[in-house]
């Protein structure tokens, strides 16, 4: 979805912001209407793509969830709050790879230092020895 700022204030720019424009309407005049619309970081997305395909793959072969594998390079490479204990049990918030709360740039250096741990920690788990050999030449692709 395009936007396009002109003298006026935001107008929709291509045919996706058009129909989440007239989906926010009121019938009013578009410079009487107020649409909220969140900023968010500038995403390189293949890269984006790139590393949560990554995520999934290792996930596969780990027999996990896409979830947790992303939760354990989070808390690997210290992208986590410790919350305390809740009801006797320790509690720990890990931090969101979305666009709203990590820049691009972050998410380089969590990914740099995420393949690191993926090398030394997560893939001596995966059994299934081709499997662990597809993925850590995959990741080595990706270092070039």
């Amino acid at each position: 979805m395009r936007w396009v700022l002109t003298p006026v204030g935001l107008e929709p720019f291509d045919a996706e912001a058009r129909e989440f424009h007239r989906s926010q309407t009121s019938g009013e005049p578009f410079s009487a209407q107020v649409i909220e619309i969140e900023a968010l970081h500038d995403r390189d997305m293949v890269e984006h793509r790139r590393i949560m395909a990554s995520i999934n793959d290792l996930a596969k072969a780990l027999h996990l969830t896409p979830e947790r594998v992303r939760a354990e390079l989070l808390v690997a490479t210290g992208n986590f709050q410790l919350l305390g204990e809740l009801l006797g049990t320790p509690v720990v918030a890990v931090n969101s790879m979305s666009r709203r709360n990590m820049k691009d740039h972050e998410l380089h250096e969590f990914w740099d230092e995420a393949i690191e741990v993926i090398k030394t920690k997560l893939l001596p788990r995966i059994e299934n020895a081709a499997e662990r050999e597809r993925l850590t030449e995959t990741l080595s692709l990706q270092l070039a």
